[in-house]
């Protein structure tokens, strides 16, 4: 699998990377943002795990994201039938 170039609009079956994508953060700016280690970020893009954050940690996040936490997604999981991203 190759990598999009720079510039170029990435697809994604996962609401989390989506959010982290459109508001144009590497996953490490993402983690040092909300303060967790860069492979929890990879587990959860995956939905290898589930994202569990402190309030405080939300916050962050929404904040990083551009996004209340009533514009987020009900489920920041990618759907279950859907091929890994």
């Amino acid at each position: 699998m190759t990598r999009p170039k720079k510039g170029q609009p990435q697809k994604t079956n996962s609401p989390f990377k989506q959010l982290r994508l459109t508001a144009q953060l590497s996953q490490e700016q993402l983690a040092r943002d909300i303060g967790v280690a860069v492979s929890t970020i990879r587990r959860w893009e995956k939905g290898q795990a589930e994202p569990t954050m402190t309030v405080l940690q939300m916050k962050s996040f929404c904040e990083a994201v551009n996004q209340t936490l009533d514009e987020l997604p009900q489920s920041l999981l990618p759907p279950a039938d859907a091929e890994p991203a």
